[in-house]
């Protein structure tokens, strides 16, 4: 009997907890009573996804994408950042909320998040009302002022210079540092010399803290900053954000031919929304920049035939000229590449969250509605819109010709509502002109100066293989070797980290990855 009741004793000690991780692991994943009519993304595979690293693009095609390809969904719902949140797959869903901002401002981001540490939110993505107008203005007034295609004219050249000195060389590091110097110089008017300085500690520290803040464990539950706080990561943003401020100081008293010069003109901004819109346009202007010339080069590696349709193009309209605003206009293949780059592996996953204080019905394309009640969470996947089979079909497939002699009709269409890597509506990116142009120009004298193609061997022969998208290291990385004697450029895959690749470039007019 004594025996009994110790077994039964014991076998509680076991069973109490098990109950209790139980209880609260449906308390804390099970959405509320008002949101439970919503399809809803399988929690146990989302948790493992978040927990085995798996990174959001293939997570979102494994996960989210079924939703809108096979069952017709509008929105899913998403737990991710510690909630709920819905996600629109939906072209319609997406331009509805985009168009209608004071229905849909941008909802106030949690405070755990380190990222909102970095970037502030006094800037114009994140505020609302009557700050962002005034922010949107002052930044559009700026951007509007001057078009620095000569200036990334002379960084590519500068940046091909230092791909000519010989030695192998990390393609997604120097496309990253062309970025740099480019928002630098023509955005902030400071000079990273991120491309001249294979040691720049601006670039070390800036990775350093982009790569803390991107941790998966404290993206997917924030709260963790709380309970267990990154002293050092923090220190570190503060650091990073002191010299922003510098900066700001700087061009104060020694202005320039640049954006910041022209901001500073315009009155009505505190030096608090000056350095946070800094950092927005430094992130959004480097990162996503970056990120969108590497996706370009390994497409067209993928595909010989177009590339060199674009090269032709590109000689037909620069021949040995350097690029202006005349000749690329001269470019429309080379521009449907860039834009098909940007839609099959968009830069941004995401848009910030919106939130309306009203209930709402959200109606999708296809007529199905859903019910939202106020201060419901929603993001914009775009990832998932730019996949969707109904308006792209064969949408995992790079073609060009998507964006390629359309009507005006047509291409209205797209812009307006199914092409959304810089968001819709009156919030997209106010800097859209500034990003093309930046790719094009590259693009365009890559193309006149190098030809490359993807080795037999490479990780990414199938398909692109990312990271986790808020690091820096989230791109692909392409290895490149210079040598002095022909122009052929020649790459073999990287062995250990997968979302690397490896170039051997050549010097002449034709470059190949070998």
């Amino acid at each position: 009997m004594a025996f009994a009741m110790l077994d039964l004793s014991v076998g509680w000690q076991i069973l109490l907890p098990i109950v209790l991780v139980s209880v609260l692991a449906h308390w804390a994943f099970t959405p509320p009573a008002e949101l439970r009519h919503l399809p809803r993304a399988p929690i146990l595979p989302l948790l493992w996804s978040y927990i085995s690293g798996e990174v959001e693009d293939v997570r979102i095609k494994r996960l989210l994408l079924p939703f809108a390809n096979e069952s017709g969904e509008g929105v899913v719902l998403v737990y991710a950042l510690g909630r709920w949140i819905v996600h629109v797959l939906d072209h319609q869903i997406a331009k509805d909320l985009s168009d209608n901002i004071s229905l849909w401002p941008k909802e106030e981001p949690p405070d755990e998040m380190l990222l909102w540490r970095f970037v502030g939110r006094t800037n114009v993505i994140l505020s609302n009302g009557e700050a962002w107008t005034r922010h949107s203005h002052v930044v559009k007034s700026a951007l509007s002022r001057n078009l620095p295609i000569a200036e990334f004219v002379s960084l590519s050249k500068k940046l091909f210079n230092k791909m000519a000195n010989g030695g192998l060389i990390k393609w997604d590091d120097y496309t990253m540092r062309f970025a740099l110097d480019a928002v630098g110089t023509t955005a902030l008017g400071h000079n990273f010399r991120a491309i001249e300085d294979d040691h720049s500690p601006f670039v070390r520290q800036y990775n350093e803290v982009m790569d803390g803040i991107a941790s998966p464990p404290y993206i997917v539950f924030p709260k963790l900053e709380k309970w267990f706080p990154r002293r050092l990561v923090t220190q570190n943003i503060d650091n990073l954000v002191s010299k922003f401020q510098n900066i700001l100081e700087h061009k104060k008293e020694n202005k320039g031919n640049d954006m910041l010069t022209y901001m500073l003109e315009e009155p009505g901004m505190t030096d608090e929304e000056y350095r946070d819109n800094m950092v927005v346009f430094f992130i959004a202007g480097h990162d996503t920049s970056a990120g969108a010339m590497s996706s370009f080069v390994y497409y067209l590696a993928k595909n010989p035939a177009i590339q060199k349709r674009a090269r032709e193009e590109v000689l037909s309209a620069l021949g040995d000229d350097d690029v202006d605003v005349a000749n690329l206009r001269k470019m429309n293949f080379v521009q449907a590449c860039i834009r098909e780059s940007l839609r099959i592996n968009t830069p941004i996953t995401y848009m910030v969250p919106r939130a309306s204080e009203q209930p709402a019905n959200l109606k999708a394309s296809n007529g199905k509605t859903y019910y939202l009640p106020p201060r419901t969470s929603v993001i914009l996947n775009i990832t998932s819109i730019h996949h969707n089979e109904t308006y792209w079909p064969n949408a995992g497939a790079f073609i060009p010709e998507r964006f390629f002699g359309k009507s005006d009709k047509d291409e209205t269409r797209v812009d307006a509502s199914l092409w959304l890597p810089f968001a819709l509506g009156p919030r997209q990116c106010p800097a859209r002109n500034f990003a093309m142009y930046e790719l094009r120009t590259l693009a365009a004298m890559l193309l006149q100066n190098w030809e490359w193609t993807l080795p037999e061997d490479s990780p990414h022969k199938e398909f692109l293989r990312m990271g986790f998208r808020l690091s820096p290291s989230a791109y692909p990385r392409i290895l490149l070797e210079i040598s002095h004697i022909y122009n052929s450029f020649s790459a073999r895959g990287f062995e250990g980290d997968a979302t690397h690749w490896q170039l051997k470039f050549e010097p002449e007019k034709n470059v190949k990855f070998l």
